[in-house]
């Protein structure tokens, strides 16, 4: 955990890449090990079947829109505890803590039952065809517990990161992904005396993993003495006012992060009405260019804490500063992960398919995503910041435009040029272009220094 920022402002760029570092690298670690994860089951699973690879991704599909609602709640709390420690008022971040423990827990509950209950509705909503439905929803209601239990982790462990402890969640990460890769490989294939499952392997093992992985959390956060934790005997008492501030905060965000997984379904939708080899592909291309995605979560949830403690500390200088030695790392890395998926793509590819056709389509779409991902390393991380600011009403903005150019877009190419998958990764690839457009400009405004929380 950081200390309190008192005395005057003192930095270098080398301090302050120093600070992204050390914050963004558990980030990444805790990342890497979600995104192997995510790999391993599509690469276990996407050698069972096409239906069997396009069901998993119709299941990612409502809970990214799950994850949205609680990234946003999760920008709540990052924004007033890191206030809080960029201030030294170490009374409040606990209660800060306690009220998002309630918060995320209560909802998380909620959207579980919502999720079994609707199951079938959700993946056929979403675009799945009548042969992949019964699978899908099946698949979904196994994987409903463990999301439940991610959900919750992803509020707590941004308090955490609220005040410099990423390095707890990396730990915890470690022992959820290698629990889950070992059973997921012994249900899938019915491997170690285990029943072989096949595709409903993957949901118990994710379910299991990520329970035991919340509970270790609670466990932790409840001996923990100092910074983001829970006291067991004040775990019932709320401060509503604190509550209300980081729904004020939380809300705005939540919108965005949903509204923005709400445009990726009906563009999903649009690409899985070519077909379920069309849909498949997109899945495996969805994966692989989680490594991007990895890279970029780390540097936005390290600036956004370091942001946030800036602002609490009344530093805004120096946020800028955090904010610009961060995109610049970022933007680096993404730009040599493009170049890797524009020369490289099959080889990587081959990992989640043995299928000629389902290959040479991801192939394509992967080469395109690669020329934006310094685009994409612009907005993720400037969007981290602006959320560790509690500026979140602006990135709704940015979001709904991006979101109707991409859909504009997509229909465009992918109905009337007839583009096909290639088409809909152009759209999306514009989509980002104008994002890094809109947000920078709400960057070099400076209006998000005076943001209250």
């Amino acid at each position: 955990m950081q200390p309190a920022m008192t005395g005057p402002a003192s930095y270098s760029r080398k301090e302050i890449r120093g600070q992204i570092i050390h914050l963004a690298w558990p980030v990444i670690g805790e990342q890497i090990l979600t995104t192997l994860a995510t790999m391993v089951d599509a690469a276990l699973i996407g050698h069972l079947s096409p239906i069997a690879m396009a069901a998993i991704g119709f299941t990612n599909t409502p809970h990214w829109l799950m994850v949205g609602l609680f990234t946003g709640l999760g920008v709540g709390v990052n924004a007033l505890v890191a206030r809080f420690q960029g201030a030294g008022d170490h009374e409040h971040i606990p209660t800060a803590t306690r009220a998002g423990f309630w918060l995320a827990l209560v909802l998380a509950l909620l959207m579980g039952g919502v999720l079994i209950a609707t199951a079938p509705w959700v993946v056929g909503i979403v675009g799945a065809e009548a042969e992949v439905v019964p699978v899908a929803a099946q698949l979904l209601r196994l994987l409903v517990p463990g999301m439940v239990a991610a959900y919750w982790m992803m509020v707590m462990t941004a308090a955490l990161r609220a005040t410099g402890d990423t390095r707890t969640s990396l730990v915890i990460n470690v022992g959820i992904n290698v629990l889950n890769a070992a059973l997921a490989y012994s249900l899938i294939y019915g491997a170690f005396g285990l029943p072989e499952l096949g595709i409903y392997g993957a949901g118990y093992a994710t379910s299991i993993a990520r329970i035991l992985g919340a509970l270790v959390l609670l466990v932790v956060l409840v001996r923990r003495e100092s910074g983001a934790r829970l006291e067991w005997r004040k775990l019932l008492h709320i401060d509503l006012d604190l509550s209300k501030r980081i729904l004020r905060v939380g809300y705005v965000a939540s919108t965005e992060r949903m509204f923005s997984t709400l445009i990726y379904i009906l563009y999903a939708v649009m690409v899985a009405g070519l077909g379920t080899m069309v849909a498949a592909a997109q899945n495996i291309t969805v994966a692989a260019e989680n490594m991007s995605w990895m890279l970029a979560s780390g540097f936005s949830m390290a600036t956004a804490a370091l942001v946030g403690q800036r602002l609490g500390a009344e530093r805004p200088d120096e946020a800028e500063a955090v904010i610009t030695e961060a995109t610049k790392m970022c933007m680096m890395a993404l730009g040599a992960l493009g170049l890797f998926f524009v020369i490289w793509p099959a080889p990587y590819l081959a990992i989640f398919t043995s299928d000629p056709a389902v290959l040479d389509l991801s192939v394509t779409a992967l080469r395109i995503a690669g020329f934006t991902e310094i685009c994409v390393a612009l907005v993720l991380t400037m969007t981290g910041a602006l959320s560790g600011a509690g500026d979140t009403k602006p990135l709704f903005l940015v979001t709904t435009g991006g979101g109707i150019i991409r859909l504009t877009l997509a229909l465009l190419f992918i109905k009337v040029l007839g583009w096909g998958l290639a088409g809909a990764w152009v759209a999306a690839g514009v989509d980002w272009i104008g994002r890094s457009f809109l947000i920078y400009a709400r960057f070099r405004s400076g209006a998000w220094k005076s943001v209250k929380v």
